[in-house]
Protein backbone atom coordinates (compact mmCIF):
# COMPACT_ATOMS: atom_id res chain seq x y z
CA UNK A 1 0.00 0.00 0.00
CA UNK A 2 1.15 3.51 -0.85
CA UNK A 3 0.23 6.54 1.22
CA UNK A 4 0.31 9.98 -0.40
CA UNK A 5 -0.11 13.00 1.86
CA UNK A 6 -0.19 16.63 0.67
CA UNK A 7 -0.48 19.78 2.77
CA UNK A 8 -1.18 23.25 1.40
CA UNK A 9 -1.31 26.80 2.69
CA UNK A 10 -3.94 29.04 1.15
CA UNK A 11 -3.17 32.44 -0.31
CA UNK A 12 -6.38 33.70 1.32
CA UNK A 13 -6.02 32.38 4.89
CA UNK A 14 -9.29 33.67 6.34
CA UNK A 15 -10.82 31.63 9.15
CA UNK A 16 -12.83 29.58 9.74
CA UNK A 17 -11.74 27.47 6.78
CA UNK A 18 -15.21 25.95 6.51
CA UNK A 19 -16.39 29.42 5.44
CA UNK A 20 -13.40 30.16 3.18
CA UNK A 21 -14.49 29.99 -0.49
CA UNK A 22 -11.04 28.89 -1.68
CA UNK A 23 -10.82 26.11 0.90
CA UNK A 24 -14.29 24.88 0.03
CA UNK A 25 -13.53 24.90 -3.73
CA UNK A 26 -10.40 22.82 -3.13
CA UNK A 27 -12.28 20.44 -0.83
CA UNK A 28 -15.07 19.87 -3.35
CA UNK A 29 -12.64 19.32 -6.23
CA UNK A 30 -10.47 16.83 -4.34
CA UNK A 31 -13.37 14.91 -2.84
CA UNK A 32 -14.86 14.60 -6.34
CA UNK A 33 -11.90 12.36 -7.27
CA UNK A 34 -13.37 9.49 -5.23
CA UNK A 35 -14.24 6.57 -7.47
CA UNK A 36 -12.76 8.16 -10.59
CA UNK A 37 -9.17 6.90 -10.50
CA UNK A 38 -8.23 3.21 -10.57
CA UNK A 39 -6.13 2.12 -7.62
CA UNK A 40 -7.14 5.06 -5.37
CA UNK A 41 -8.58 3.20 -2.40
CA UNK A 42 -8.99 5.94 0.21
CA UNK A 43 -9.21 9.73 0.18
CA UNK A 44 -9.81 12.10 3.04
CA UNK A 45 -9.39 15.82 3.38
CA UNK A 46 -9.08 17.96 6.49
CA UNK A 47 -8.80 21.60 7.51
CA UNK A 48 -6.37 22.80 10.18
CA UNK A 49 -8.07 24.17 13.28
CA UNK A 50 -4.96 25.38 15.13
CA UNK A 51 -4.59 28.59 13.11
CA UNK A 52 -0.82 28.59 13.74
CA UNK A 53 1.43 30.21 11.15
CA UNK A 54 3.57 27.06 11.00
CA UNK A 55 0.54 24.88 10.17
CA UNK A 56 -0.81 24.13 6.74
CA UNK A 57 -4.44 24.91 6.03
CA UNK A 58 -5.57 21.84 4.10
CA UNK A 59 -4.32 18.26 4.17
CA UNK A 60 -5.08 15.49 1.70
CA UNK A 61 -4.54 11.90 2.81
CA UNK A 62 -4.81 9.20 0.14
CA UNK A 63 -4.03 5.50 -0.16
CA UNK A 64 -3.18 3.63 -3.34
CA UNK A 65 -2.87 -0.06 -4.13
CA UNK A 66 0.60 0.30 -5.71
CA UNK A 67 3.24 2.80 -6.80
CA UNK A 68 1.91 2.36 -10.33
CA UNK A 69 -1.58 3.36 -9.16
CA UNK A 70 -0.11 6.54 -7.64
CA UNK A 71 1.57 7.28 -10.96
CA UNK A 72 -1.75 6.78 -12.80
CA UNK A 73 -3.38 9.19 -10.32
CA UNK A 74 -0.72 11.85 -10.84
CA UNK A 75 -1.31 11.86 -14.61
CA UNK A 76 -5.04 11.18 -14.64
CA UNK A 77 -7.05 13.94 -16.37
CA UNK A 78 -9.35 14.32 -13.35
CA UNK A 79 -6.36 14.92 -11.07
CA UNK A 80 -4.74 17.31 -13.54
CA UNK A 81 -8.00 19.30 -13.64
CA UNK A 82 -8.04 19.53 -9.83
CA UNK A 83 -4.53 20.98 -9.93
CA UNK A 84 -5.91 23.88 -11.97
CA UNK A 85 -8.27 24.63 -9.07
CA UNK A 86 -5.73 24.13 -6.26
CA UNK A 87 -2.59 25.87 -7.59
CA UNK A 88 -3.99 29.41 -8.01
CA UNK A 89 -5.48 29.30 -4.49
CA UNK A 90 -2.39 28.07 -2.63
CA UNK A 91 1.06 29.45 -1.89
CA UNK A 92 2.85 26.49 -0.34
CA UNK A 93 2.68 22.72 -0.87
CA UNK A 94 4.40 19.91 0.98
CA UNK A 95 3.94 16.23 0.23
CA UNK A 96 5.21 12.80 1.12
CA UNK A 97 4.77 9.38 -0.46
CA UNK A 98 5.62 6.23 1.43
CA UNK A 99 5.01 2.52 1.24
CA UNK A 100 3.79 0.27 4.02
Amino acid sequence: MIKHIVCWKLLNRTRPLEENADAMAIKAALEDLRGKIPGLTHLELGFDFSGKDSAGDIVLYTEFETKEALSVYQHHPAHVAVGKIVRPRTCDRRMIDYEI
